[in-house]
């Protein structure tokens, strides 16, 4: 008779060891004495079957939609260790499915007590036999995992209470964990990495070019992928394990993972500081879009804020690069143009926007207002208070969150310690208040201020370099003028009818940029500004 072996551990720390040559052999012996012909070995690797997730992601569910298939048309026999591999769910569950598996013609078999449960022979010693093996697999797991549960729940209690230690020895890919006690160490080279990543998103690059780059670089993965992936990106670049916050939390088996109390501050080595971190938001979530680029030229400044007047769709960066003309002339073909036209989704708005000739005009038009006295201050003066500031404006965003619950709270059980926790907390919040404003005010003082003349100077000193050879110098202007432009304007709305591009600000101001035909070869481009 043919027969099937199943494997199952629940823990891939138990998959290290024996577990899997242990059942393989023993399972292998008994079908060799039986005279059975082992036609499959099913292995679940790491899956639970206290709550039966085995047999709906797991191999033991396919084996089963097999047999409902008629895939052993003769009958089978599925040979296992122990009862308990096959389920840990409650007893008359499990007892339920060795009725409807044994009824579509399949022999359970296992290694354990040399035991066989079919159709024909279910009688009343062998009912109870799997009642009571299945109940004390279930009690054992059930107080497995109400001890696993109590004793993460203390540790999450200690640190809560500020106590240092490490929870486990499961960490950030850019931290190692040594020594007795356990400490977290930065393994500086993945470091790097995470703050290459978090200063380019910053910059504008979006998470695809960002991981392209990374391979292109050659720069080594972080666990056994091929390659570096957007979807990893963006993970270290939305989790607060860079700032050295951990938030503690539960997870049922085969249920997401859920958090439990507060972050707690300082678990981890903190590897990218406050400004950066809310750089890097902003710029992810303030201002969507996917630039285009070539490698880290920052090719489009607009990209996100470029929209069709026909129809309100995004403007593509469609680049072609420089061009010989027949006359021996050299002319920029790079384009903006309308998506849903591109895409043939019924936009009439054709028109081909040579990007290095409007790039000129819009900038003209929007970057002496965009650049202020931050974007050319000294980053050794400023940049620690830049850094204290997001510090302390992330505090406060957090500690009102604590203020809402803990008055929610206070409402619903008007018990007199909640109140004085919500207390507590909006004085620190008014506390925070005080010291944002005085920070503020010693960044404005150490930003300094500048003359309109010598604003101008320095503003044609950067555009200066955004075209520069050197990719480090045009990379660093580009992008300093892409967070400025990006700060200023809302929306530009590329318009073909009279080819005009229309900037709304975020300050209430309209500026029309146009282009204009004076005859002959005088072109060009005009600006007016509209106050609200």
């Amino acid at each position: 008779m043919d027969a099937v072996i199943y494997i199952r551990w629940s823990s891939a720390e138990q998959g290290k060891g024996s577990s899997l040559e242990r059942q393989r052999e023993q399972c292998r012996a008994l079908a060799a004495r039986k005279g059975w012909n082992v036609v499959a070995e099913l292995v679940d690797d790491g899956v639970s079957a206290f709550k039966g997730r085995h047999a709906i992601v797991g191999e033991l569910g396919k084996f089963v939609a097999d047999v409902e298939a008629g895939v052993y048309p003769d009958g089978v026999v599925l040979l296992t260790e122990k009862l308990d591999r096959l389920s840990r769910e409650k007893a008359k569950k499990v007892f339920s499915w060795v009725v409807d598996i044994t009824d579509l013609g399949v022999v359970v078999a296992t290694v354990d007590g040399d035991r066989r449960y079919a159709k024909d022979n279910l009688d009343m010693a062998s009912i109870i036999e799997v009642v009571v093996k299945a109940e004390l697999a279930n009690e054992e797991s059930e107080k497995k995992s109400s001890r696993l549960a109590a004793a993460w729940a203390s540790k999450r209690r200690r640190l809560a209470d500020g106590e240092t230690q490490v929870l486990t020895r499961r960490a950030p890919a850019w931290l190692a964990v040594e020594g007795t006690p356990a400490r977290f160490v930065p393994i500086p080279e993945r470091v790097a990495v995470v703050r290459r990543i978090f200063e380019e998103t910053s910059a504008g690059l979006g998470k695809h070019s960002i991981a392209r780059g990374l391979n292109l670089d050659g720069v080594p993965t972080f666990g056994r992928a091929s390659g570096w992936h957007p979807s990893y990106i963006q993970k270290i670049l939305t989790g607060p394990a860079v700032l050295g916050e951990f938030q503690p939390g539960q997870k049922a088996r085969g249920e997401p993972r859920q958090s439990v109390g507060d972050p707690i501050q300082d678990y981890y080595p903190r590897i990218i500081d406050e400004d950066l971190y809310a750089r890097t938001l902003k710029s992810i979530s303030g201002r969507p879009r996917r630039v285009g680029g070539r490698g880290r030229r920052l090719v489009n400044l607009f990209g996100g804020l470029a929209v069709c007047g026909g129809c309100g769709s995004k403007m593509t960066f469609r680049g072609k690069g420089k061009k010989v003309r027949a006359d021996g002339s050299i002319v920029n073909e790079d384009y903006l143009i309308c998506d849903r036209y591109q895409r043939g989704l019924g936009c009439q708005n054709g028109r081909h926007f040579n990007y290095s000739v409007w790039e000129d005009g819009i900038l003209d038009a929007i970057l002496y207002d965009a650049m202020e006295d931050r974007h050319f201050s000294s980053p050794e003066i400023i940049r620690p208070l830049e850094i204290q500031l997001a510090e302390r404006i992330r505090k406060r965003k957090t500690d009102r969150e604590r203020a809402e619950t803990a008055l929610a709270l206070y409402v619903e059980t008007n018990r007199p310690e909640v109140k004085a926790r919500w207390m507590a907390i909006t004085q620190e919040i008014d506390e925070l208040d005080a010291s944002i404003v005085e920070l503020e005010r010693h960044i404005k003082d150490a930003r300094g201020t500048a003359t309109p003349a010598q604003h101008r100077r320095r503003i044609q000193k950067l555009r200066g370099t955004l075209n520069d050879e050197d990719e480090r110098i045009r990379f660093e202007a580009r992008s300093l003028v892409m967070e400025a432009a990006h700060g200023l304007v809302e929306r530009m709305s590329f318009s073909s009818e009279h080819l005009i591009v229309v900037i709304a600000t975020k300050t209430g101001v309209e500026m029309h940029v146009g282009w204009e035909d004076w005859g002959g070869d005088r072109q060009g481009i005009t600006i007016a500004k509209f106050m609200p």
